[in-house]
């Protein structure tokens, strides 16, 4: 990814930006800088960095710049990436402008044909034949957004609830509602096919001094519109070695990409200002945008966690299987805590979608099967259903394969295709894998392996102790845990347990961690993990006890 120069000379009016023109007015009408988009980096959260380029003539130039996307509050920069251009003063002013649109409605229809004679037929089928003198829609024509999607504009005045149009009859003049109005006839001459519309959008006046006769002055931005979404295929057709191989689509809704290089972002960036527009935007007034600063929303909060943040990818394909999916894998870059996969040519028109190769892999792997069992201690520290005797329903085993990451670098957060032989097994997620670590994809659920649980009160001290203005039992409990392999093979079964309470033993002995949730409860948070085989057509069997205090 190219780095920015040294910004040079740069002036951005901001709050006078925000309310309107600056005092000196906008300037006469001035030469279009025609800027080129020559690098553009997409993360998996909307946003794009923008890097666009112009050429500046030699000299003083006052020149003005369009039709850019709303950047985000403080990632907008001009400045010169050699040095020879001098950004003197950048500021933004709304400019009216006119345009012919095709008619796409009959109100519109009606608008276009002002001072003609028409038939105007009625939703009750009445006709009425007279010319038209005037039409108010709800469409001023002062605030119109601009056409192009995307682009600065301000914010559309509310819609008039009722738009009326005003005909001279041979019987006098009539209002009538553009809603009333379903057919447009014409009497003697053609009708009109299209309407004209005034936008107002934000252009931007640039004073610049170049040293030389093409100097280059860059335009950068963040701005939402843009993304790119990252999945990949697991092929365990070979016994112990997966083919990992990943892809990325893009998402453009911003602006044309005219075959210039873009980078794919992956990690945790952080944009505390995503959510607020740039003053030189000319969206809103001051108060809007000061309130924007005040509480700018957290990205935190906007669940833009997991598969839309967190995803790093690993190095190309390294290993003697032929990855079916992926023909060269993309070399990849890291800079500082995100990782960068450079796709050297992008052409992708505004509204279009891109399917591009990431990167493949050779990772080792074995079937595993999981069962993952709550705690049912509830959030009042009250546990319901434990009673002698009781039995709680069975388990949900899952299928699932526990890969390596072989590579250099991290794997991303994405949907995994699981297959064999080209056969479809499973669709889930594979999460964020370190280099060297090993991470679990689920397949589908076991239905040959049942798995079942029961818990029994062996011991209640009552009123044992008192926290927090209530008075609490101490009871040990007695687990048992029971899985039968229906399968003529063996399997490898990975069992975790969740509680609340203090661990007295585990037959077999069970790895006990101390979970960091619920500190300040009464109860510590406990996991209880085995790892056991489990031979064809054989059951096992596992018991643990524990103590918990529970409210009287």
């Amino acid at each position: 990814m190219n780095r920015m120069a040294t910004v040079v000379g740069l002036l951005i009016v901001a709050g006078a930006a925000a309310l309107g023109p600056s005092s000196a007015g906008p300037a006469q009408e001035q030469a279009t800088l025609q800027t080129e988009i020559v690098s553009v980096s997409l993360f998996k959260n909307g946003l794009g960095f923008v890097r666009r380029e112009a050429e500046v003539p030699k000299g003083e130039s006052r020149l003005q710049i369009e039709g850019l996307p709303a950047p985000a509050h403080g990632t907008f920069w001009a400045y010169s990436p050699s040095g020879d251009v001098t950004v003197q003063e950048l500021v933004a002013f709304e400019r009216e402008s006119v345009e012919q649109l095709e008619a796409v409605s009959i109100a519109e229809i009606v608008e276009a044909n002002v001072g003609r004679a028409v038939d105007l037929r009625l939703t009750e089928g009445e006709v009425v034949r007279g010319t038209i003198r005037s039409v108010r829609t709800g469409r001023p024509p002062s605030v119109q957004r601009a056409s192009r999607a995307g682009t600065f504009y301000s914010p559309d005045h509310p819609a008039d609830p009722s738009p009326v149009a005003w005909v001279e009859t041979a019987l006098g003049t009539l209002a009538l509602e553009l809603s009333s109005i379903r057919q447009v006839a014409s009497v003697s001459e053609p009708l009109r096919s299209s309407v004209e519309r005034t936008t107002r959008r934000a252009v931007l006046r640039l004073h610049a001094q170049s040293r030389r006769d093409r100097g280059r002055v860059a335009i950068v931005y963040l701005a939402k519109g843009i993304t790119w979404a990252p999945s990949c295929v697991i092929d365990i057709s070979d016994p112990g070695i997966a083919r990992v191989t990943a892809k990325a689509e893009i998402l453009n809704e911003i602006e044309d990409l005219g075959g210039v290089p873009v980078n794919l972002v992956s990690g945790f960036p952080n944009f505390r200002f995503a959510d607020v527009t740039d003053p030189i935007a000319m969206r809103g007034d001051l108060a809007a945008f000061l309130r924007s600063l005040i509480s700018p929303p957290d990205p935190a909060q906007g669940g833009r966690r997991a598969i839309l943040t967190q995803a790093t990818g690993p190095a190309p394909f390294a290993g003697d299987l032929t990855p079916p999916y992926l023909n060269e894998p993309v070399e990849g870059q890291r800079f500082e805590e995100l990782f960068f996969y450079e796709q050297e040519r992008v052409a992708l028109a505004r509204g279009e979608r891109g399917y591009y190769p990431l990167y493949a892999v050779a990772s080792p792997y074995v079937h595993i099967y999981e069962w993952k069992i709550g705690d049912v201690l509830d959030a009042q520290d009250r546990y319901r259903d434990v009673e002698r005797g009781t039995s709680q329903p069975a388990g949900e085993v899952w299928h699932g394969i526990r890969l390596t990451n072989p590579s250099r670098v991290p794997w991303t957060t994405a949907p995994a295709m699981t297959v064999q032989d080209g056969q479809l097994l499973g669709h889930d997620l594979i999460y964020y894998t370190s280099p060297g670590a090993e991470t679990t994809v689920r397949i589908t659920q076991a239905v040959d392996v049942r798995a079942e649980q029961a818990e029994y009160e062996v011991d209640r001290q009552r009123e044992s102790a008192s926290f927090h203005g209530y008075r609490y039992d101490l009871v040990t409990v007695h687990g048992e845990l029971a899985v039968t392999n229906y399968k003529s093979k063996e399997i490898a079964l990975s069992i975790s347990k969740e509680l609340s309470g203090e661990v007295i033993d585990a037959t077999p002995q069970a790895e006990v961690k101390r979970l960091a949730r619920g500190l300040r409860k009464v109860n510590p948070r406990c996991e209880l993990a085995w790892e056991v085989p489990v031979r064809p057509r054989d059951t096992i069997s596992i018991a643990y006890r524990y103590k918990v205090y529970v409210r009287s």
